[in-house]
C-alpha cells in the first residue's frame, strides 16, 4: 500500500486486502449503520471492495461488480478467496436457482458461442446445457488475466427477461480504473 507525502512501501497482498476490507467495513458501517444482506457483494462504486476483488485475482484487468439489482433480485454468498471470488444472484422469478458469479484467473469456455462484448477488451461467450424444462447454461467474460463465469438455471418463458436482468446488474470494472481511482481518492496503490 502507499500513501502520498509518506515514504513508499509495499505490503503483502494478503495484508493489503485485509486492511482495505476492515476500513471498506468501517466506512460501510458508518455511513449505512448496518448493512443489508443485499449489500454484501461490491457495487461499481465501492472502490475498497472492488480492491479486495481485484486481490483475489491480482491478474485480472476486470473484476465484477453490481451496477443496479433489478427489482426482484438479491445478492448473496460473496466470497472472496486467494485466486478467485465468487458470489450468487436470486431472483424471486427463479427461487432456488440463483446465478452464480466466479471470477477466476483463466477458464476454458469450450465450445461456447461467441456473443458480443459485455467491455471493451473482453470476449464474451456463451453456452447452453438445455432448453426444457429448464434453460441452463454459462455466460463467459474472459479478458487479461482472467475470466468471469455466471452459470445460470431458469424457467422455460421468462428466462430472457431474467438473462437480460442479470446481465445488466452485473458489470466489469476495469482494475486501471480501480488503479487509479483508489490512488486519487485514498492515496494507496493497489498492488501488484
Amino acid at each position: 500500500m502507499r500513501h502520498r507525502g509518506v515514504v513508499r512501501r509495499r505490503v503483502r497482498p494478503w495484508l493489503y486486502a485485509a486492511s482495505l476490507a476492515a476500513a471498506g467495513l468501517a466506512v460501510a458501517s458508518t455511513l449505512t449503520g448496518c448493512a443489508a444482506a443485499r449489500d454484501q457483494v461490491p457495487g461499481c462504486r465501492a472502490p475498497l471492495r472492488l480492491a479486495i476483488i481485484a486481490q483475489s485475482v491480482p491478474s485480472a484487468s476486470y473484476v465484477p461488480c453490481i451496477r443496479q439489482l433489478p427489482q426482484g433480485w438479491t445478492t448473496s454468498s460473496f466470497d472472496p478467496l486467494r485466486g478467485a471470488t465468487s458470489f450468487t444472484l436470486n431472483s424471486d422469478r427463479a427461487p432456488g436457482n440463483p446465478v452464480t458469479v466466479l471470477l477466476v484467473a483463466r477458464c476454458r469456455p469450450g465450445a461456447a458461442s461467441s456473443v458480443p462484448p459485455r467491455a471493451p477488451g473482453v470476449l464474451t461467450f456463451t453456452r447452453l446445457y438445455s432448453l426444457s424444462p429448464r434453460v441452463t447454461g454459462r455466460l463467459y467474460d474472459v479478458f487479461p488475466g482472467g475470466c468471469v463465469t455466471y452459470s445460470f438455471s431458469f424457467p422455460l418463458g421468462p428466462h430472457i427477461g431474467l438473462m437480460e436482468e442479470f446481465e445488466s446488474a452485473v458489470g466489469l470494472y476495469s482494475r486501471q480504473q480501480l488503479r487509479v481511482t483508489l490512488e486519487r481518492q485514498l492515496g494507496v496503490e493497489l498492488d501488484p
